[in-house]
């Protein structure tokens, strides 16, 4: 099991747990365990269903899970009639059972913990979160080391992101 650090589970908080309701809960959650598997709790996800383990910590690539998501097993694509996940969010949960699955989730979720989380208000919350709904800002524009170079704007954070970058 994944050591649970406090980085780990915050990166689960933010990037898994939000998909893993959104979009795995309805079919493989506490009410309905679609092929035998639950994801919403930790032992579920590593004990797997009919295909077996969903997961396997620190083996993204070879998890169960990512190959669906990544729609590369026939017949196990996920999510279910629905698009192909981003591949952004696909590369975090690569990188989260990478990572060893930091997952607080220890118990199956009681009733009314299943209510709460995929309530109409906790899906707004989550979906408020997306960078779509955020605030416009206006950036500082960098002062990248060789300002000869350009000096439009948008260059400007290319280059200061490609010198940063070395």
């Amino acid at each position: 099991r994944a050591a649970n650090n406090a980085s780990g589970v915050a990166f689960f908080e933010k990037h898994i747990r939000p998909v893993l309701v959104t979009e795995c809960y309805a079919c493989h959650g506490a009410e309905k365990q679609k092929g035998g598997l639950r994801v919403d709790y930790r032992d579920g996800l590593l004990k797997g269903g009919e295909s077996g383990a969903a997961i396997t910590p620190g083996k993204g690539a070879e998890s169960l899970l990512i190959r669906t998501l990544r729609h590369e097993v026939k017949d196990l694509e996920m999510p279910k009639d629905g698009a192909k996940l981003d591949d952004t969010v696909v590369r975090r949960f690569v990188q989260w059972v990478d990572m060893g699955a930091p997952d607080p989730r220890d118990q199956p979720p009681s009733a009314s913990d299943v209510a709460k989380a995929s309530s109409w208000e906790a899906v707004r919350d989550q979906r408020r979160q997306w960078w779509s709904f955020q605030p416009v800002t206006r950036p500082q524009v960098p002062s990248p080391k060789n300002a000869s170079w350009s000096d439009h704007a948008v260059d400007r954070f290319l280059l200061a992101k490609l010198e940063e970058q070395g």
